[in-house]
């Protein structure tokens, strides 16, 4: 890399560099979707009404 390159690299922010990175947006989404989907599966179950 060039020196240019690294000092733009430097001068970016810690939201850009997160949003740059394909991988930690891949496993956030996966991290996020099924943390979302086994909470409202808990809500769902906890809702239903015991047997009598």
């Amino acid at each position: 890399m060039s020196e240019k390159e690294n000092q733009e690299r430097e001068s970016m922010s810690w939201g850009q560099k997160l949003f740059d990175n394909v991988w930690i947006l891949f496993v956030a989404s996966l991290l996020i979707s099924t943390l979302i989907y086994n909470v409202w599966g808990i809500m769902d179950l906890l809702s239903v009404p015991p047997a009598p």
